[in-house]
């Protein structure tokens, strides 16, 4: 058994109010709509584009592994955005996520198959962390059958191997009741939100220039 979960970047700072509140939400919702049928009224029908179902259905997980595996996720990326934008940023970057991520799979289903699950508005986050903290280290825990140990690995190594993880498991077939569809139009609308808004809505400022010294010239008297 080999799981890889990741802790959050190294030097983190501040308190995620949002993200703790989301992740709180998660488990509320999971904790009272226990039976299947409770979490089918809350999925996403890709052929009812109804709005209220697209953000019922990310804080729905189909069971205590889904919504645990999500929560870690969303918990070390999230978090590190949240204390580096405004409020409005982080949640107009929530709600751009959620939306794009069930227009993108309501317009490339062929099928009638609800969705729920965080993991597209996870991909959202992870796509901006990529942008702007590439070379910053992600704490992992990693465990191997009986071996336990942490990891720092750079972000962009981690993400993108997950990212070559999801593209793997979508060109064979693996894992069919994975919205593959939601994990690459998150990550690519992340890309793109980190780009265009990074600079609207950021807190974070800029290093201060020391001021170069000047170098008397050698006296020649």
């Amino acid at each position: 058994m080999l799981a890889i979960i990741p802790l959050g970047k190294k030097g983190s700072n501040g308190f995620p109010i949002f993200t703790t509140f989301i992740c709180v939400l998660c488990i509320i919702v999971h904790v009272f709509a226990d039976t299947p049928a409770d979490r089918l009224a809350l999925a996403f029908h890709p052929n009812q584009l109804d709005p209220l179902k697209m953000f019922t259905s990310v804080f729905t997980h189909a069971d205590l592994r889904h919504l645990l595996g999500n929560l870690f996720f969303f918990y070390c990326f999230a978090r590190t955005i949240e204390t580096q934008v405004t409020a409005l940023g982080y949640v107009l970057a929530f709600i751009i996520f959620t939306l794009t991520i069930s227009l993108a799979y309501a317009f490339s289903s062929t099928a009638d198959i609800p969705t729920v699950g965080l993991s597209g508005v996870i991909w959202g986050y992870m796509g901006m962390f990529l942008v702007r903290y590439p070379k910053d280290k992600v704490n992992c825990f990693v465990w191997f059958f009986w071996v336990f140990r942490t990891f720092e690995i750079p972000a962009f190594i981690f993400i993108l191997a997950f990212l070559a993880f999801d593209i793997s498991s979508f060109q064979s077939g693996e894992n069919p009741g994975t919205n593959y569809v939601a994990h690459f139009s998150g990550f690519i609308s992340g890309v793109l939100f980190a780009f265009a808004f990074w600079k609207v809505f950021t807190t974070e400022t800029p290093e201060s220039k020391r001021p170069l010294r000047s170098v008397r010239a050698p006296d020649t008297r």
